[in-house]
């Protein structure tokens, strides 16, 4: 009896993976080094070293060090956004506060957020067009989901324009507090007081909604 024929796309799956695992390691190196050393310091040199690859190599990924800069700062918005998908929706505008808060508490508590923030100051403040960038990114990936989320649970233009505005005071008051100790003083985690504060911001936003 003849061998079972081995599926024929499989080699071709474990291929088309490790691009795109590398491609992945080479945006947390990227990311890395530039929020520890700034833009200048982590030359695609130092990275390629970092990744034990040669210069060359690199470009294999990116062509250059703006498109890397630009990639890490797509992929770090890609990785805030996918924090609120894997949480359950809300289900009525009461739930709403609760959610925006347990999404930005989430996000928070990786390891990769607040390298990302200090990312975005040092590459910000390098160039306007890294800025221009970064707020374009803002605008057309992250900042339609408040509106879409309130525009989902609301009845009407009134009640979704206070949705709209309860999720910005959670998650920017909420977010300032972590960018604090997360990002600027180093903290591995959320302090007592900052989960006390999320936890009056929900219960504030759902007096607001009633």
């Amino acid at each position: 009896m003849g061998k079972s024929p081995k599926p024929r796309n499989a080699p071709r799956k474990r291929a088309e993976a490790e691009p795109a695992a590398r491609r992945e390691e080479v945006l947390e190196t990227a990311l890395t080094l530039v929020s520890e050393n700034g833009v200048a310091g982590a030359s695609l040199r130092k990275i390629a070293a970092e990744l034990g690859m040669s210069q060359p190599s690199l470009y294999h990924y990116f062509p250059s060090k703006d498109a890397l800069i630009s990639a890490v700062v797509e992929y770090c918005a890609d990785k805030m956004l996918s924090a609120s998908l894997d949480l359950p929706l809300p289900r009525c505008k009461e739930e709403v506060p609760r959610f925006a808060m347990r999404a930005v508490v989430d996000v928070w508590s990786t390891e990769r957020h607040p390298r990302f923030v200090r990312f975005m100051f040092v590459v910000a403040m390098e160039s306007k067009e890294n800025r221009a960038f970064i707020q374009r990114v803002f605008e057309e990936r992250l900042y339609p989901g408040f509106a879409l989320l309130a525009n989902a649970i609301g009845r009407d233009d009134a009640e979704r324009s206070e949705l709209r505005h309860v999720i910005w005071m959670v998650v920017y008051s909420l977010g300032l507090a972590f960018l604090e100790q997360r990002a600027l003083f180093g903290k591995p985690e959320a302090s007592p007081d900052i989960l006390d504060h999320a936890e009056w911001l929900v219960g504030a936003g759902e007096r607001l909604l009633r």
